[in-house]
């Protein structure tokens, strides 16, 4: 595939431009050196234990373990370990490292590689402030299926959720998760949160703000959105409508915000424009959205139109129509990830995704 295009504004028109470019040499990812022995399990200087688990179907499992969910996997709490030499026996523990929320990488190259783009990017400045990062808390419960909470940083430092994880077992954990108001999956296969649906979980985590007032474009994009994992779409139909939802989820604690607002830039009532205005000037909607990404989606025969440059300073982004996916893929982790999964990306459709996935080198 060839490398990302966006759009950016100028004092007359439009131009399409590489905002993010990939190298040459990111694909395929290839070890720079030697590869290292595999490692099941490694300690390092803080408290906690690193597990890798190394699934037949490829790839790579990995987890941050306490005490108790070193127990709950059956690994020792005082001794590395190298993988089995038995596949069945290594699926098991995957299989059980998979009911934590572990990442799972391509490789141990890629997610080397996908960490050293995202060291390389935080040196030349290119952190992504606006997103807040999002916690997961996971436990296995006796009878069979998950407790799952997830939060934004500045809800787990509010309402301490920390403490969720002084549980010195994984009932006493089910129970602190529940308290704090978390979900019950009696099939584990059925939480968005775990790669059971999706090699990119956290992707499930985004909650994207769709406008658009043509219902073919409204289902189009909805749909490419869902297969690439971003599966948590609230969709209007106008300008108006948008920002009503926008406004009642920042003053309604129990509701969430949207991450990023994708909007066609004809939207009816108001358009895409004055709503990116009010978003970034007004208080009553600033307070809550001056950052928020917003990131338009015009038709590509738009771009070269001055009018249309003129008013997008305001905008993070852009995909024009006819939607690409890996563009719209590109786009939507850029300014909704945090970290070095931003730089993961699938394969060509849903069933290739775990096995074509690969790391981008991406570069401002």
């Amino acid at each position: 595939m060839g490398s990302s295009q966006s759009v950016t504004s100028s004092a007359s028109s439009i131009q399409e431009r590489p905002e993010w470019t990939e190298s040459p040499a990111a694909r395929p990812v290839t070890p720079c050196c030697r590869e290292e022995p595999k490692v099941r399990v490694s300690f390092g200087a803080a408290a906690g234990t690193f597990v890798q688990g190394f699934p037949s179907k490829g790839g790579v499992y990995m987890l941050s373990c306490s005490a108790m969910e070193l127990e709950f996997l059956g690994l020792d709490l005082f001794e590395t370990a190298l993988p089995s030499a038995d596949p069945a026996e290594e699926d098991s523990l995957c299989a059980r490292m998979r009911l934590l929320g572990p990442e799972w990488w391509p490789s141990l190259e890629a997610y080397k590689h996908a960490w050293g783009q995202e060291f390389q990017n935080r040196g030349r400045g290119c952190m992504q402030q606006h997103q807040e990062e999002r916690v997961r808390f996971f436990a296995v419960a006796s009878q069979g299926g998950v407790w799952v909470l997830e939060a934004g940083e500045e809800e787990c430092s509010s309402r301490q959720l920390g403490r969720i994880n002084n549980a010195r077992d994984m009932e006493e954990k089910c129970r602190q998760i529940e308290k704090f108001g978390g979900t019950f999956y009696p099939a584990p296969g059925d939480c968005p949160l775990l790669d059971f649906k999706s090699p990119f979980p956290e992707r499930a985590m985004v909650h994207v703000l769709l406008a658009d007032g043509d219902a073919s474009n409204r289902e189009v994009t909805r749909s490419l959105m869902a297969e690439l994992g971003f599966s948590s779409i609230a969709v209007v139909m106008d300008g108006k409508e948008a920002l009503s939802l926008l406004l009642a989820a920042a003053e309604d604690k129990t509701q969430r915000k949207p991450d990023i607002l994708v909007a066609n830039t004809e939207l009816p009532i108001i358009d895409a424009f004055e709503c990116a205005r009010l978003l970034r000037t007004d208080f009553n909607y600033s307070q809550h959205y001056s950052h928020i990404p917003i990131v338009l989606m015009p038709h590509r025969t738009l771009l070269g139109d001055n009018n249309l440059g003129e008013k997008s300073a305001m905008m993070s982004g852009f995909v024009p129509r006819p939607i690409q996916k890996e563009q719209l893929e590109r786009t939507l982790v850029q300014y909704t990830l945090k970290g070095p999964r931003r730089f993961l990306l699938s394969g060509p459709s849903v069933e290739d995704a775990r096995r074509d996935a690969r790391v981008i080198r991406l570069e401002r």
